[in-house]
């Protein structure tokens, strides 16, 4: 063989060690920052508990008086953005995850999540009932996400209807595939065959329903939320 050519090999064996040990390395580094990122999402996960722990008790101590009614709505509204945002964030780990489906910290924090929104629920009910609160409760079941798509988008029209009308509505959302015992309870008493399926004011709807259905059922039975207003032209067509 001649030199050159051995010079060649020699040349294109380092050369091909070089690119393995750099990919490596950077796969390294990613993996790293990729574990960073879940520590520190993990951290803001429990920070938030923490949080809606402490709004939880505040709930609870505080009489419902109509002096004390404003504190306990602000702190309720404080909770459920809390929880919006919590829903979010764990939403965001288990998109960093490989195997989220067995990954033990995302199924014991969906459940926690999960708990906190039946605590939330039953502090609404009592804020309702003794404080004159008119929000609008809307709950969301879903399950088996890993292959129907449709729980995605149901969650993306719900986010996207709460943008707009965040302070007339509640939202819960609750994963079925997690096996809550009060989660359970829920889905009997409103009857969910399905999923997607949502709850408005008590009347149960399963399956997909797009942003204009959506909104037709959330006027229909609180027709007082402002998406239901009618076009000002029509109102002024009227008078």
């Amino acid at each position: 063989m001649a030199r050159s050519d051995v010079r060649l090999y020699a040349t294109a064996l380092i050369i091909t060690a070089l690119i393995f040990s750099s990919l490596y390395t950077i796969n390294l580094i990613l993996s790293q920052k990729r574990e960073d990122s879940v520590t520190q999402r993990m951290d803001e996960i429990i920070e938030d508990f923490e949080e809606i722990e402490s709004t939880y008790y505040l709930i609870n101590y505080i009489n419902a008086t109509p002096q004390t009614c404003g504190a306990l709505i602000d702190s309720l509204n404080d909770m459920e953005g809390r929880l919006w945002k919590l829903d979010g964030r764990i939403r965001e780990y288990r998109k960093m995850i490989k195997d989220f489906s067995s990954d033990d910290f995302y199924i014991q924090e969906k459940k926690r999540l999960n708990r906190r929104e039946i605590i939330h629920l039953s502090m609404l009910g009592k804020v309702k009932q003794e404080c004159g609160y008119n929000q609008t409760v809307i709950l969301y079941f879903y399950g088996e996400c890993e292959k129907n798509q449709k729980c995605e988008d149901q969650g993306f029209v719900l986010t996207y209807i709460n943008l707009k009308i965040d302070q007339e509505i509640m939202i819960f959302s609750f994963d079925a595939d997690r096996n809550v015992s009060a989660v359970n309870a829920l889905m009997k008493v409103y009857n969910v065959t399905e999923f997607p399926c949502v709850v408005i004011e008590g009347h149960t709807h399963c399956g997909m329903h797009d942003n204009e259905e959506m909104t037709r059922l959330l006027c229909e039975y609180s027709p007082q939320l402002s998406i239901c207003a009618p076009p000002i032209n029509e109102t002024k067509h009227e008078t």
